[in-house]
């Protein structure tokens, strides 16, 4: 942390998906350290539960945002705007998850999945990139290792999470020569409630709630880890070990992944 705060003296962050999880985290460590802080999140009596744990930040502003629309996300930049506000940071973590056949998956709940997974982290770069370019500041988005190891009953999540990792890669080149650092995350299942909200198919999101039960990383450790490594400059942050182990197997050993996603469609769709 000293390496960002060091980077960033003005010491000025908004966070999406800041009431709870893995934004919580990020919220209460960069408060830790003396920073200004504008959260947002769909439930704002969240953030106005946590808003008095953060008594160490220079200051904390709130907002109630829908992250998939995008006149809602003008209108909360247009706050920071007259309020004059420098935003040195900008992390994009809000996002949903879901897990469904493909074949079962229901339109409107496929839509919804781009709209808050994908579509939200664009918006988030889109109305905030002239106040961070105005710092030279950063930019941190949270994916997920399901953008590259694409497992089955996850297809539209696994869509939103390959194009945010891809966005990030094209913006990490765009503005690195205009003094912009951009990182993406990639972690696989921790301890968040991110399923919280999951309208799919129960045997999965059942899956998927095991994997964080049992998962040994909570949000505090992957949140520092990410502030400390895109802090250095790192682009693409794969945590916890799980992470860099799918990641690995799927690069060297992708006939091995195959066989274990051959494994578990036959497991859930009996």
């Amino acid at each position: 942390m000293n390496i960002l705060n060091q980077k960033y003296p003005n010491k000025s962050a908004f966070i999406t998906g800041a009431g709870s999880g893995l934004g919580a985290a990020f919220a209460t460590l960069l408060a830790n350290n003396g920073w200004t802080l504008h959260l947002s999140d769909i439930n704002y009596d969240s953030l106005e539960q946590l808003k008095p744990t953060l008594e160490k930040a220079s200051d904390v502003f709130i907002y109630k945002l829908d992250i998939g629309n995008k006149l809602a996300f003008e209108k909360v930049v247009e706050e920071l705007e007259k309020q004059n506000a420098k935003v040195d940071l900008l992390i994009n973590n809000a996002g949903i998850g879901d897990a469904e056949l493909f074949q079962d998956y229901k339109l409107d709940q496929w839509e919804r999945m781009i709209r808050i997974n994908l579509l939200g982290v664009y918006y988030g770069c889109h109305y905030l990139l002239p106040l961070i370019q105005a710092q030279k500041g950063m930019i941190i988005n949270v994916g997920s290792a399901a953008g590259f190891m694409n497992a089955p009953g996850m297809s539209a999540y696994n869509v939103a999470k390959a194009g945010v990792y891809s966005f990030a890669e094209t913006l990490h080149h765009e503005l690195k020569p205009k003094g912009v650092h951009v990182s993406v995350v990639t972690p696989t299942f921790f301890q968040t409630n991110i399923m919280s909200d999951a309208s799919g198919s129960q045997k999965f999101v059942n899956f998927a709630q095991k994997q964080m039960k049992y998962s040994t990383t909570n949000a505090e450790e992957m949140a520092e880890v990410v502030l400390t490594q895109s802090a250095k400059g790192k682009f693409h942050i794969i945590h916890p070990k799980e992470a860099r182990r799918a990641f690995f197997f799927k690069k060297w050993f992708p006939k091995m992944v195959n066989k274990q996603f051959e494994k578990m469609i036959a497991k859930f769709a009996s």
